[in-house]
């Protein structure tokens, strides 16, 4: 019982094994890959003395590809378990300190001279929305939110203050310098 083999090639290197059967082999492409076996098979195939192959033009173009193809699957499959773990971090509160740090940071702060002024009026003149804040940090809304609601609870964070009236479509953060 006979078993059958499929090999991919690039065109190239398909045309010039199509020529080299025609001429050496009655055009049978069969007998040429099995004489081509049987010679690496026995050594006698063995043209370098040092080991190393040599590499036609287009000759591995096709393994290339593969082997490009199947890193990119992998590495999508990375990012995806990356996307995975962040948004499990942080479905269960958990922040880096980094964002902690980030969101702090792109707080808009309260000028000198508002200092003793109406929260109202505070937030109208420098209050920030979460997406704004999280714009200036380079974090996501999400990571943001959760940030601003921990960071007003923080001693380490102190001066975050946060308003949410009827004329906002969102809460309005701000840093207070004490």
């Amino acid at each position: 019982m006979s078993e059958q083999v499929h090999i991919r090639v690039g065109e190239s290197r398909h045309e010039k094994w199509v020529n080299h059967a025609e001429a050496e082999y009655d055009g049978n492409m069969s007998k040429l890959i099995r004489a081509a076996v049987e010679k690496e098979i026995s050594g006698a195939g063995d043209t370098a003395t040092d080991g190393a192959q040599t590499v036609e033009p287009n000759g591995r173009i096709d393994d290339i590809l593969n082997g490009v193809e199947d890193n990119g699957s992998a590495l999508e499959a990375i990012q995806d378990r990356l996307e995975n773990m962040h948004d499990t971090m942080l479905s269960q509160g958990g922040l880096p300190d980094k964002v902690f740090s980030d969101v702090y940071g792109a707080l808009p702060v309260v000028k000198d001279g508002f200092e003793g002024a109406d929260k109202d009026a505070i937030a109208v003149e420098f209050g920030a929305t979460a997406a704004e804040i999280a714009d200036d940090a380079g974090v996501s809304e999400l990571e943001a939110e959760r940030a601003l609601v921990q960071l007003r609870y923080e001693d380490e964070y102190s001066g975050v203050e946060m308003l949410m009236t009827e004329g906002f479509d969102s809460p309005r953060y701000w840093l207070e310098v004490r």
